[in-house]
């Protein structure tokens, strides 16, 4: 911990960027094809791109293996088709690339929430440190899906509000439901937060705002031609999608098991000889079992000291968790990527109060190693390195899970 102390909290933010920034830039190309679900926000994000007006459309067959992505709304691939655009390429490295920048923010942004929350640099630093090595969010910033988008919107978001900078909060939070549906949950940090800050009236920008930005980001399918009243029943379709989809996947878990991270999403699989390449939509172990850990602390201390600003990471790891103990849907544990960001927060607090002292300065220097191989260990698994079969059995043993290569 001395070392914290001898060198300033901006270089070591800007490190950690860095080495954020390097590790999800890192082989972006490769897999050169379609990764899990790319096969349908990647694909309909090229077929935005070429203005292709069957992709708006629910009742249209798509060509074999792959689909039109009509079920989420369009911001994210709208945002990876305008890159593709913008690089000039329909490379996979294209429209992935948001998903890294985002990635990068997000990091910086539990920073920043860290220090609003917890009035600590070094817990801050803490935080968005182990946020960088979770491999769940990594996994999400380098696949050309919407999850990374709608975490760091709403990550941007809850930063404003706590800033009082409520318009600007509720546009962002209009850009997270734009992404993905699932950013409804944070009207369940938002609506306490408001009525206990007595901000009364400010609740009006957060039921207004949202909507018209996400009624904006559907220009696109008008100037397509189409209309609104297509517009209403493609609501409709995605609610019922939602609500009705009652498919199988070996490889789904119930919420109540992602804390533990023992069922990873398997994403690619390339075989060699002797060798195997996979991308698994992973956790760090070692950071979401010691971070478990640290919310049942924070919890405790919450509640104790009637600490409002440990309630609030509290409450936004269970409004992005529990509420999927209702869902009728099928489920993975990548939808647990928005609570991952407050059990840092978590973590990083609990670790910063170690370091008062000598021996818990040790001590949190520790869990932070051993949170760091927790992330060695699972990055040729969630990079699609080529490894030998054999060690690809302690990956599974990691997570008490079974191999279904044996």
């Amino acid at each position: 911990m001395l070392l914290l102390k001898k060198i300033s909290t901006k270089k070591i933010l800007i490190l950690i960027l860095l080495l954020t920034a390097f590790l999800r830039l890192y082989r972006l190309d490769f897999p050169k094809n379609y990764v899990f679900d790319e096969v349908y926000h990647a694909f309909t994000a090229k077929e935005y791109l070429q203005n292709h007006k069957v992709a708006w459309e629910w009742w249209n067959a798509p060509p074999p293996g792959v689909a039109y992505e009509w079920t989420h709304p369009p911001l994210a691939k709208e945002i990876m088709a305008a890159s593709m655009f913008l690089l000039k390429t329909q490379d996979v490295w294209a429209y992935r690339l948001p998903g890294v920048i985002l990635g990068v923010l997000s990091v910086y942004l539990v920073y920043l929430l860290g220090l609003k929350l917890l009035k600590n640099k070094t817990a801050s630093l803490f935080a968005s440190f182990l946020f960088s090595l979770d491999g769940l969010n990594f996994v999400q910033s380098r696949t050309g899906m919407n999850d990374i988008y709608f975490v760091t919107f709403m990550l941007a978001s809850l930063l404003l509000m706590l800033n009082k900078r409520f318009v600007i909060s509720s546009i962002f939070l209009g850009l997270a439901i734009s992404s993905k549906w699932a950013a409804v949950y944070t009207y369940l940090i938002f609506i306490p937060l408001l009525l206990y800050m007595k901000e009364y009236k400010k609740i009006f920008f957060f039921f207004v705002i949202p909507p018209i930005v996400y009624f904006i980001t559907y220009i696109p399918f008008f100037l397509s031609g189409h209309t609104f009243d297509q517009f209403i029943q493609l609501q409709k379709q995605m609610w019922w999608y939602h609500t009705n989809l009652k498919a199988s996947h070996n490889y789904s878990s119930r919420w109540w098991s992602w804390p533990l991270n023992l069922y990873p999403v398997w994403y690619f699989v390339e075989y060699q000889k002797e060798n195997m390449a996979n991308i698994f939509a992973s956790g760090n172990p070692a950071l979401f079992w010691l971070g478990s850990g640290a919310l049942i602390l924070t919890a405790w201390e919450a509640f104790k000291k009637r600490a409002v600003n440990l309630v609030i990471i509290l409450l936004g790891f269970l409004a992005f968790w529990l509420p999927w103990s209702a869902s009728p849907r099928i489920m993975f544990l990548y939808h647990f990527s928005p609570s991952v960001a407050f059990l840092t927060l978590a973590l990083g607090y609990q670790l910063g109060q170690l370091t008062d002292d000598k021996k818990g300065g040790q001590l949190a220097l520790t869990l932070i190693l051993l949170t760091i191989l927790g992330f060695a260990f699972i990055f040729p698994f969630i990079t699609g390195i080529f490894l030998p079969k054999n060690y690809i059995n302690l990956f599974f043993m990691s997570n008490l899970t079974k191999n279904p290569f044996q």
